[in-house]
């Protein structure tokens, strides 16, 4: 006859192996991501991953811990496929980093590669104290990888500080109240400076050179003509055909994307396509609340029936704002990308991606497609003698 204290050592026998299992998955993956700028700089990331066993990520628990893994996941993915380069680039992932990369991906609603969503938005840590935001996983680049994270993190934070703003603006549009949408426009431009004074962070500790040879190319894709993965990637374990994947790129970013959508930006369709495809890449509720915006915002068609010259000036001066930003974003990729890839001395291991962008465009005719669109959605306004 058994104990109490026997059958309760083998009642909890499921939940000893359960938190062995996750403790398990919460170490491997976790060790591996933050080893990961190392693990590659030696050329051993693929190595261990290899030998890394296959864990079920039915033990983790709600959405924090979902996001967690993927970032894990993203970082450790991106490693196996570029350790080595165009010519030694993996054209499939082992099954024990893709069915728990895919299955997290799947219940996130993102895709299984790392993306803005996994390298920023879910890889910082904010201090509501001190106001500093630490990254906690990063690329090969040591610490000017981490202000890269950092920054970028700044420049979503500082668009946050316009959200009311953006939202009073569809309302105002919805009652009609032009005085009050007036106001809500010009409120606009600031939040677009602190955004572009966040991301001018970006020169003071992150090199040209560091961001174009060093951590750019794990930011890459798979798939697409001029890849050295024209195919894409078999994600063993889950499909033996290959998937095509856009890598990271600041059009994942939500963003631009809702500024876009409340001031009735159109692009062209080309772009506009790109852009709907990028949505793929950004979390559930993001890409949820643009198209929310997209369907019920009446902003440019109460500017342009009301004819009130006040209204038309901050509309204006909205997408002026717009304008500016994306100016800036030309300059930026200019610096760390255009002209990186023209050296003679670049990092000739990563050519493939030479100035088209991490998310499969033609970076600069890209951006300056959607200055020129947001430039053309100007009102006309009267003419003072």
């Amino acid at each position: 006859m058994q104990s109490k204290y026997q059958v309760t050592v083998a009642s909890m026998a499921p939940l000893t192996q359960h938190w062995s299992t996750y403790l398990k998955m919460r170490t491997t993956w976790n060790v591996l991501a933050k080893q990961m700028p190392e693990l590659v700089g030696k050329k051993e990331l693929r190595a261990a991953v290899n030998k890394m066993p296959l864990l079920d990520v039915d033990r983790l628990c709600g959405y924090r811990e979902h996001r967690l893994a993927h970032v894990q996941l993203s970082l450790i993915g991106a490693a196996y496929i570029w350790q080595e380069g165009d010519i030694g680039v993996a054209k499939e992932l082992p099954k024990c980093l893709s069915v728990p990369w895919v299955a997290v991906s799947r219940w996130l609603g993102i895709q299984p590669i790392l993306s803005h969503s996994s390298l920023v938005l879910a890889n910082c840590r904010y201090d509501t104290q001190s106001g500093l935001i630490e990254s906690l996983y990063n690329l090969p680049g040591g610490s000017e990888a981490a202000w890269f994270v950092t920054v970028t993190a700044q420049v979503e934070l500082a668009f946050a500080t316009g959200i009311k703003d953006l939202l009073l603006a569809l309302y105002h549009a919805q009652c009609g109240d032009l005085e009050a949408l007036t106001s809500d426009l010009l409120s606009l431009p600031d939040m677009l400076y602190r955004m572009q004074t966040a991301v001018a962070k970006m020169h003071e500790k992150l090199s040209a050179e560091t961001f174009y040879d060093i951590m750019r190319p794990f930011l890459n894709g798979w798939g697409g003509a001029s890849s050295p993965l024209p195919d894409g990637v078999i994600y063993r374990g889950i499909s033996d055909q290959p998937v095509k994947m856009t890598g990271g790129s600041a059009a994942q970013s939500s963003t631009l994307q809702c500024i876009d959508a409340v001031l009735g930006v159109q692009h062209e369709p080309e772009i506009g396509e790109f852009l709907q495809n990028m949505r793929r890449y950004m979390p559930t509720l993001h890409r949820q609340f643009i198209e929310t915006i997209e369907e019920h915002s009446k902003v440019k068609s109460l500017v342009e029936s009301s004819e009130n010259e006040a209204l038309t000036s901050a509309y204006n001066q909205a997408l002026q704002a717009v304008i500016d930003f994306r100016s800036y974003h030309v300059q930026i990729v200019t610096k760390y990308i255009v002209v990186m890839a023209n050296r003679k001395s670049r990092n000739k291991e990563y050519e493939a991606l030479a100035t088209r962008g991490t998310g499969g465009s033609s970076i600069l005719p890209f951006l300056k497609s959607l200055r020129t669109t947001t430039s053309n959605t100007k009102i006309p306004e009267a003419q003072t003698e």
